[in-house]
């Protein structure tokens, strides 16, 4: 497994989602599984299975996806998509709310944040600890032999650990930035 891979699956164990284009194109950035994801989140939090959510139900759907919303969002949000003024928005509303999020996501400051979930000890570098820890939580049966091997591949100033700018390159090298 790669480097990367790990990554990607750290991320996504901890509810922080994958990068989207910015810009009119939006809804095309979106994957079948973040779309699948959306309805899944929708069904959940239409808890009376009545095809809508009021306020309290999209704040939590979109907290339960990953994304910060304080109250006031939210209230504006209920605003904008409720234009019949019910109380409530339909799935195509918060369909559309979702996608707008995943469009806004910054892919340097996703790195940075799966970067700062490896370092757990926050010393600014990835160690052999803090990789096999990361295997672990998701499963991966790697050896010490491999796991070393993935550091070492990386590793470009030799310090036996990875640093930030190590992992941005690992991460832009590719294809999930």
């Amino acid at each position: 497994m790669a480097f990367s891979s790990v990554g990607r699956r750290a991320l996504d164990g901890r509810d922080h989602r994958g990068l989207r284009q910015k810009g009119a194109h939006a809804a095309r950035s979106v994957s079948k599984e973040q779309r699948q994801e959306i309805k899944e989140a929708f069904d959940i939090f239409d808890s009376e299975r009545t095809g809508k959510m009021d306020y309290h139900e999209l704040k939590v759907a979109i907290r339960a996806m990953g994304f910060e919303i304080k109250k006031p969002e939210a209230l504006e949000l209920m605003a904008r998509y409720d234009r019949e003024e019910t109380g409530y928005i339909g799935f195509e509303a918060f369909e559309d709310i979702m996608i707008q999020r995943y469009a806004a996501q910054d892919p340097m400051e996703e790195i940075r944040k799966a970067f700062e979930l490896f370092d757990e000890d926050k010393r600014g570098k990835i160690s052999f600890r803090n990789l096999k820890r990361i295997a672990r939580e998701l499963g991966e049966k790697l050896t010490d032999e491999e796991l070393r091997g993935m550091i070492d591949e990386f590793d470009h100033d030799q310090d036996g650990d990875i640093n930030e700018e190590e992992f941005i390159n690992i991460m832009k090298q590719t294809s999930l930035y």
